[in-house]
């Protein structure tokens, strides 16, 4: 009886031990196989993630080719003013590969005693060669407080994916094609000013004359537009001045560019003269005590870059007297 108990005893601690050791192979198995899902899932999703962003930065880079291609040229602005309402027309020409979409409108009244602006919403798709005119019903009108039939009014479109594209009238077409007998730049001949400068190099009041004194040093103020027909940005260097001459002699003063922030004279740094944005541009620094008492020939000499290449242009644009 003994001899059986002591066999039955050993039997069980012989299978507790088998189950033991299947136990401990189950549970590696197990564990083993969690380790593979949490590591697959950590592969996938990393794998997504890198798909995500290749596809985002590809989504981009698409966008913004698209951008470069796009060319929307608007033509033949003209404005009517009516109370507070300002009447745009226009013609738009898609020019570019891709269609585009014209989602605003902004409207400048250049005004120079009380500046203001405004914009409208737009929804205007345009098929590469659509043209479309904005005339009599399909006209364009917008509430711009303050204007006046004798403003002069200056617009541009933006579209979805935003490019800006400037309303150019039929003046702008007949300066272009002057403008290039001489060069891209042209000069708004009535907007000329000049200013005196005080202590601490700050501007006095603009005065909008053909006279200036001549024991004050002056600063010129004088608004130029890129029309060059490539339709480049053109970068002006500290070589360009303003050059003032009495006729018949030798006798000369010069005004390099420079710039003014809050109203103080500043060394120049440089000038981006963008296709077919008005620019005031500055040059000053300087007494035309030597020319006192005279009529003076005014050049603007203008030296840079357009594009890669090299720019220089001369506009001979006003007479100055120069008072005692």
């Amino acid at each position: 009886m003994t001899r059986t108990s002591w066999l039955r005893a050993l039997i069980e601690r012989s299978r507790k031990g088998r189950s033991k050791g299947v136990s401990t192979v189950i549970g590696t198995i197990f564990l083993i196989l969690i380790v593979l899902m949490v590591s697959t899932n950590v592969i996938l999703w990393t794998f997504s993630q890198d798909a995500q962003y290749t596809q985002a930065v590809q989504e981009e880079n698409q966008k913004n080719i698209d951008r470069m291609g796009e060319n929307v040229i608007a033509t033949g602005a003209n404005y009517s003013v009516s109370g507070n309402e300002v009447n745009v027309v226009a013609t738009l020409t898609n020019a570019g590969s891709i269609g585009a979409r014209i989602i605003n409108i902004w409207v400048f009244d250049t005004d120079l005693t009380n500046q203001r602006y405004t914009n409208k919403s737009l929804d205007i798709n345009l098929n590469p060669g659509d043209v479309r005119n904005l005339v009599r019903d399909n006209s364009i009108t917008v509430t711009l407080q303050g204007a006046h039939e004798n403003h002069t009014f200056v617009s541009w479109f933006v579209t979805a994916r935003g490019n800006t594209v400037p309303l150019e009238s039929l003046e702008d077409y007949v300066l272009a094609e002057l403008a290039q007998g001489i060069g891209s730049i042209s000069m708004d001949f009535p907007t000329f000013r000049y200013y005196e400068v005080g202590p601490g190099d700050v501007l006095g009041p603009q005065q909008y004359r053909f006279t200036i004194p001549g024991t004050s040093e002056t600063v010129f103020g004088i608004y130029l537009t890129n029309l060059d027909k490539r339709r480049q940005n053109i970068n002006l260097t500290a070589h360009s001045c303003v050059w003032l001459i009495i006729p018949g002699s030798a006798t000369s003063s010069s005004w390099p560019i420079c710039n003014v922030e809050d109203n103080h004279l500043v060394e120049f740094d440089y000038l981006l003269l963008e296709y077919g944005k008005r620019t005031l541009v500055y040059f000053g620094g300087n007494s035309p005590a030597n020319l006192k008492n005279n009529i003076a020939a005014v050049n603007i000499l203008l030296y840079g870059t357009i594009g890669s290449t090299d720019y220089g242009q001369n506009l001979p644009f006003i007479a100055l007297y120069v008072s005692g």
